[in-house]
């Protein structure tokens, strides 16, 4: 198994953030006990998004905690009737204590019984006029606050949950950029190392073609294998072609152009090959000719030149 072909598969990073599916979740946990790379790699991602989080995260605002308990109040709120329904109203009361603590005793049960004040029976009635009075026992009072405070920790939470998913896709969106960018630094590496090895090859004679009148700033280096005559073009600055142009590569032979070829369109940090030279060649240039090439190089469009 290539290892770290699954590893750059970007299936952990979609572990972590809890994006695969439960048979790609069992695939990865084992892999990662098969496999201690792979293993490593996966505590390392969570690890990352675990400071991205904490790096990111949103703390409730330092003034939350007095605004909810500024707006409860505690106290019991009522409202004084008017007097004159008092004072209809306390008789009944205190008749109804006198008729509780008259009651026989008839059995254990009822002999434990405390008396009920006026005041407690008070406390739980209501009248049927306009002028009702409602006392709210203090438990009751304290289960609203707890279920306000609730809503407003879990509307809070709920918040913070939106906030924390946004913040897990953006990390996926850089993850995926961070590892696009080292794909290409890497494909960089390995492109740059395998030229410096073609340059240090004793084998391998290097002829620099620099830029003419028609592109000064022009800049390409042939590798030309002495043994078996194979050309590598190494293309470090050269203008793009136009439209319906190509760039063809000659060498001189015998005081003649000898055709090498067209450059691919797409030059840029590749290594091109070309046709093999005559080893009588004592000359390189690269010209500008319509597309698929020319017979005989146009003379006044030639770019880069250089002798063996």
């Amino acid at each position: 198994m290539n290892i770290q072909a699954y590893i750059e598969s970007g299936i952990l990073e979609e572990y972590v953030l809890g994006t695969v599916s439960s048979q790609e979740k069992q695939e990865v946990e084992c892999m990662s006990h098969i496999y201690p790379e792979i293993k490593e790699e996966l505590m390392r991602t969570e690890s990352a998004l675990e400071q991205y989080a904490l790096k990111h995260q949103t703390p409730p605002p330092a003034s939350l905690k007095e605004t909810l308990f500024a707006q409860m109040n505690f106290d019991e709120v009522t409202e004084e009737p008017e007097s004159a329904e008092l004072t209809s109203a306390e008789p009944t009361l205190v008749q109804a204590d006198d008729n509780i603590k008259k009651l026989p005793v008839e059995n254990d049960l009822i002999a434990e019984t405390q008396p009920v004040s006026a005041q407690e029976v008070y406390a739980d009635m209501t009248t049927a006029n306009g002028g009702a009075t409602v006392i709210y026992p203090s438990w009751a009072k304290f289960a609203v606050a707890a279920s306000i405070l609730f809503a407003i920790l879990f509307g809070w939470s709920a918040l913070q949950m939106s906030g924390v998913k946004k913040q897990n896709e953006q990390y996926a969106a850089d993850m995926d950029m961070l590892k696009s960018d080292m794909d290409a630094m890497k494909k960089e590496a390995q492109y740059k190392e395998a030229l410096a090895s073609l340059y240090r090859n004793p084998n391998h004679k290097v002829v620099r073609m620099a830029g003419l009148e028609k592109s000064p700033e022009s800049v390409v280096a042939a590798i030309w294998d002495v043994k078996t005559n194979d050309v590598l073009l190494d293309v470090q600055n050269l203008p793009a072609a136009p439209a319906g142009k190509q760039y063809q590569l000659w060498t001189i032979v015998d005081g003649k152009p000898v055709d090498m070829g067209v450059l691919d369109q797409e030059f840029s940090n590749k290594v091109l090959k070309m046709k093999q030279a005559n080893p009588g060649a004592v000359a390189f240039a690269i010209t500008l000719e319509k597309t698929g090439g020319s017979p005989s190089p146009t003379m006044e469009d030639m770019f880069v030149m250089g002798k063996v």
